[in-house]
């Protein structure tokens, strides 16, 4: 009998497939609600077959099932799902699961279907095996979506932002927008709403939950008007003059909270955002505005989710081509967002002028050092019959040698002048490297923990040894006497991963000399420059604890010479 590792959110669908499994004497893992917890429970246990739901948070069924095959091992997997089987059953043949079961068929057919793969067949209906590549266009001329596009498609359709899907896929929001632009090409529509309509027609949002083509469909007479409304960025809307609401985009639904049903052909009363000692004022300043076709704007005390809010609302007649009033199309400001932006410009000149006093005080500090060592220097010159006097000097000269480079280097680095000069490396035997050519009085004793595995990612090894560097030359100067260096990686999208150096020690500053924040200067300017982030997570006298993250190319397992 297998070990089946199933992957599905669904409690109840998941109870029942795990119950036919080991009924039929295989051995469950999971189950695992989610992509990631998946993929993690896959590279634990290796099982011998993985059966998965393809609407699942994080990642998603087909990155998953992706992520499995790339990692080449004897592992099957037989996607059991709700979603249609004309949409995604040959997107599955071609990531390359090895079955397709839809929640639909019968028990036995999914007991076979187990049993087939398990044998090293496949378990697909004919027109899957068969399907070309431009045979699921359901019009003539329509473009085939990937699996990735149906993925971001999905999460459109739930009412998902760009960013949110980005978090879920563990995606950059660039990358989410690329996917989202390409859905439009491909659909020939030019908004958000036309999109979801036709996918809606088309049969690709069939059997998703929450939503319908009735969902998508605006209504008739105001669906142009939607979609110019929809390419706005903020808060507005179509009010008929009897104060209806007629149209919205999807910033005035998102702010409060509400769906279209909930919003079109309504007036402010229902909503009961609005308290009457108010709502009396906004109607009829309003219908005055109506009555007279002019502008108007007001402050409006608002209630959203539990909060106070005080917007500034305006509206500005709109007419036809013959003169007649359609209504008022109204923008919505809110006061405390804008007090908020405010405060965000003082908190970044105050950020900037923190970062030019702490420029003076690095420099400063970085300067009494280097005269202290050149001090130490001319105390040697002048006490020649010293028999450590040639090894003590040039000991010294090394030192200034290397704080000179390193003020060097991030003025460089502030000036964008130092380009980035990647080559393939095994990342565990280069961390080991860096830390073996530093001076060992110069820097903590240290210990290294190295990375599960041997991950190799294109990075610049000149810059890396120095971000090293920065980080012992740091520790020392509170007063460590030794290091631990702990590497961790996550493969977390297809091309790309994260290296991660975990570096601890206890410390015990001098009194008398304040730590020099050149090295951690220097370390975060690096960091940036290597595409990853620094975090102090202790510094307090007592102990130094820093996490360094870096997002590194993944190279081939055999780097070229």
């Amino acid at each position: 009998m297998a070990n089946i590792l199933l992957i599905d959110q669904q409690p109840l669908s998941s109870l029942g497939a795990e119950t036919a499994l080991r009924n039929a004497g295989h051995s469950v893992i999971g189950p695992e609600r989610n992509g990631l917890d998946g993929l993690a429970a896959f590279r634990a246990r290796s099982p011998d077959l993985v059966i998965l739901e393809l609407d699942i948070p994080k990642l998603g069924g087909l990155d998953v099932i992706k992520r499995i095959v790339s990692r080449k091992s004897d592992t099957k997997v037989l996607v059991l799902t709700s979603l249609p089987a004309d949409v995604y059953e040959h997107l599955c043949l071609a990531t390359g699961a090895a079955g397709f079961v839809s929640k639909d068929d019968a028990l036995e057919t999914f007991l076979d279907a187990v049993a087939k793969v398990l044998a090293g067949r496949t378990y697909f209906q004919a027109r899957a095996l068969h399907l070309d590549a431009g045979a699921n266009a359901t019009e003539a001329g329509a473009e085939q979506l990937t699996a990735r596009e149906l993925t971001v498609l999905r999460y459109l359709a739930d009412g998902y932002r760009v960013k949110q899907i980005a978090d879920e896929l563990l995606l950059s929001d660039r990358t989410v927008s690329t996917y989202k632009t390409r859905l439009l090409e491909k659909t020939g529509t030019r908004s958000l709403v036309e999109l979801l309509q036709v996918a809606a027609q088309r049969g690709l949002l069939d059997d998703w939950p929450g939503i319908t083509a009735h969902d998508v469909a605006p209504k008739k007479d105001t669906s142009r008007f939607a979609d110019l409304l929809d390419q706005v960025p903020y808060p507005i809307c179509l009010r008929a003059p009897d104060g209806r609401i007629l149209a919205t985009n999807q910033a005035f639904l998102s702010y409060l909270g509400l769906t279209q049903d909930e919003v079109l052909n309504t007036w402010q009363r229902d909503l009961g955002i609005i308290d009457e000692e108010h709502i009396l004022h906004a109607r009829v300043t309003f219908e005055d505005a109506v009555q007279k076709r002019i502008p108007y704007m007001m402050l409006v005390p608002m209630y959203l989710r539990g909060q106070r809010r005080v917007i500034r609302h305006s509206g500005h007649p709109v007419l036809d081509e013959n003169g007649e009033l359609l209504g008022m199309l109204c923008t919505s400001v809110d006061l405390d967002e804008e007090a908020q932006k405010i405060q965000a410009l003082h908190n970044q000149v105050s950020y900037f002028s923190s970062i030019q006093k702490r420029r003076g005080i690095y420099l400063l500090q970085h300067g009494d050092e280097v005269a202290n060592l050149i001090a130490n220097a001319q105390m040697i010159l002048q006490g020649r019959q010293s028999s450590d006097y040639q090894g003590g000097l040039a000991v010294l000269l090394e030192r200034i040698q290397d704080n000179v480079q390193m003020v060097s280097e991030l003025v460089r680095m502030e000036l964008g002048e130092i380009p980035l000069t990647p080559f393939p490396e095994n990342l565990n035997h280069l961390t080991q490297e860096s830390l073996k050519v530093l001076p060992g009085d110069s820097v903590p004793a240290w210990t290294l923990i190295t990375a599960r595995a041997q991950p190799h990612g294109w990075i610049d090894p000149a810059r890396y040894a120095c971000l090293l560097k920065a980080l012992l030359l740091h520790m020392k100067h509170e007063g460590a006497l030794g290091a631990t260096i702990q590497l961790e990686w996550f493969e977390r999208e297809a091309d790309h991963l994260d290296w991660t150096l975990n570096v601890k020690g206890a410390t015990a500053p001098k009194h008398t000399d304040a730590t020099p924040v050149l090295y951690l200067a220097l370390a975060g300017k690096l960091c940036d420059l290597l595409h990853g982030s620094l975090e102090i997570v202790r510094d307090d006298g007592l102990v130094f604890e820093a996490s360094v993250i870096l997002s590194v190319p993944i190279a081939s397992m055999q780097p070229a010479p």
